[in-house]
């Protein structure tokens, strides 16, 4: 695409070949005449060098250009609109809860303003409080005035003891006819 070498590309020269050893290049630099043989050298290099830019810009604008179109455009929120802010919550084994089962959004939020691509967001009891700036990409709209909250989250596993009250049996389990 470039029309160098990988060589040429990465050290600024061609690799040297056996019979360029025996014309060494510290012979050229030990000379009097160094600079007048490494000027060309020098020039031919730098064009070549802005050369291999452009190819490489005119590559990543058009990777660019492809991997916009596949690309969703990111939706743009007005002030007052209810949105869902992303969650990342963290397990904790000792209060038993697994970041796997709980909710991606947080509660509904309201947006106070629009500093693109971020957003200032307020809660829904005290709007007049900012909170923090999102990005964009933290956002979910939110489609539904009223959102129901979420059922508590239990513990799993068997139901705790329940105490036993005077008067009753001693909790072991008797039989169809009442008989231990």
């Amino acid at each position: 695409m470039t029309g160098q070498t990988a060589a040429f590309l990465n050290f600024g020269r061609e690799l040297c070949t056996p019979s360029e050893v025996v014309n060494d290049i510290r012979v050229v630099i030990q000379n009097d005449n160094f600079v007048p043989e490494i000027t060309p050298y020098l020039k031919k290099f730098a064009k070549f060098s802005t050369q291999i830019r452009e190819v490489v810009e005119e590559q990543q604008d058009s990777r660019k250009f492809y991997a916009d179109k596949k690309r969703k455009a990111a939706p743009t929120y007005q002030p007052g609109e209810h949105v869902f802010v992303a969650s990342h919550p963290l397990s904790n084994a000792a209060q038993g809860r697994s970041a796997k089962l709980m909710p991606r959004r947080d509660d509904p939020y309201v947006i106070l303003t629009q500093r693109l691509p971020s957003y200032e967001i307020a809660s829904l009891d005290n709007p007049g409080e900012p909170l923090r700036v999102y990005h964009t990409s933290a956002l979910t709209p939110c489609n539904n005035d009223k959102v129901k909250p979420l059922i508590p989250l239990r513990k799993r596993g068997r139901p705790p003891k329940v105490p036993q009250t005077p008067g009753s049996s001693s909790g072991r389990r008797r039989n169809q006819r009442g008989k231990m």
